[in-house]
């Protein structure tokens, strides 16, 4: 279902027409709009964009080499071949002759503290501190990677364009929400929802794999996916009123977060970072919770200077799920 689409196919010959158009020729808004329909009418039509958008900015890096001196004399380029000889030969040949220069797109990240951002198509997104969110195509501006860490999205509705965020093998489609997505070290993947209703697909086939309202979430970790209801459909996002919440989480993921906002001399031994915990608390009693661990889990808190480390408790046997 998700497998790649035949350059010589009718449709990558179109997808391929489409991605030298718009890196190669202006594109006005009536363009632009038939892109959108052309990407949005069928889900090949959108992959085979991706596949081709691929090759060209992979081979925009062969311009740097291929492109002649400033002095050299200044010759009309050369118009862009008809065909597809032998798929990246037709492209380098149109990098060679500098038809276009195809930047990837910037990403967006967050430092110490959270960061709200615009997003091209009208939506907003409130990145927690040390996220990273990368927009997944130069083209398609409703569709982003959370590369790292947790976001909480507010989508525009756009005449029925599908909203997507791809987050590890997982993605989150929607058409006009209010959801949060969270990546943690470990790999687990969960997905919250506030407002509107929210598609999850899982891997390659895109398979379904949860339908959630306001006040539904979703676990995936190692392919299985957990859902269940939120106290409230506020929490769905808690981090951003100074609550961390967590169900069933690796105690890593709860550091990591814990560092990531500013607790910088909090580490924790590979034993006890599998340890699963389930917890909420603000975040101005971090070190109380940190302190209350041993009551909890099988694990001892040394504090050395500036520095605290979380083990296992001797004699402790523990097994990663």
């Amino acid at each position: 279902m998700n497998a790649s689409v035949d350059p010589d196919s009718p449709i990558g010959r179109e997808a391929r027409a489409w991605a030298l158009a718009v890196t190669g020729e202006p594109f006005p808004p009536e363009r632009s709009a038939a892109l959108r329909r052309w990407l949005d009418d069928d889900p090949r039509h959108a992959r085979a964009y991706g596949e081709a958008e691929a090759v060209l900015l992979a081979l925009s890096e062969i311009q740097a080499l291929a492109r002649p001196p400033l002095q050299a004399s200044r010759r009309p380029p050369l118009a862009r071949p008809a065909i597809w000889i032998g798929g990246v030969t037709a492209l380098a040949a149109c990098l060679v002759a500098g038809i276009f220069v195809a930047q990837p797109p910037a990403a967006l990240e967050a430092g110490g503290q959270a960061r709200q951002v615009a997003l091209a198509d009208g939506s907003t997104a409130v990145l927690a501190p040390q996220s990273r969110l990368a927009p997944a195509s130069r083209w398609n501006n409703r569709r982003y990677v959370l590369e790292r860490g947790e976001a909480f999205f507010s989508v525009r509705k756009a005449d029925g364009r599908r909203f997507q965020v791809v987050v590890g093998a997982t993605e989150v489609e929607v058409l006009g929400t209010r959801f949060d997505a969270r990546t943690s070290p470990s790999g687990q993947v969960r997905v919250a929802v506030e407002e509107g209703r929210v598609a999850v697909y899982q891997g390659k086939a895109r398979r379904q794999i949860a339908r959630l309202g306001a006040g539904d979430y979703v676990l995936v970790e190692n392919g299985r996916a957990q859902a269940g209801r939120l106290p409230a459909p506020t929490e769905a996002a808690a981090w951003r009123a100074g609550r961390l919440a967590y169900a069933d989480a690796p105690l890593g993921d709860v550091v990591a977060d814990l560092v990531a906002r500013g607790h910088g001399g909090l580490r924790v031994t590979p034993r006890a970072a599998a340890l699963r915990v389930t917890a909420s608390f603000q975040l101005d009693q971090a070190d109380r919770f940190i302190a209350s661990l041993p009551e909890i889990l099988p694990v001892s808190v040394t504090t050395s200077g500036d520095r605290r480390t979380i083990d296992v408790r001797p004699g402790t046997s523990t097994s990663a799920r």
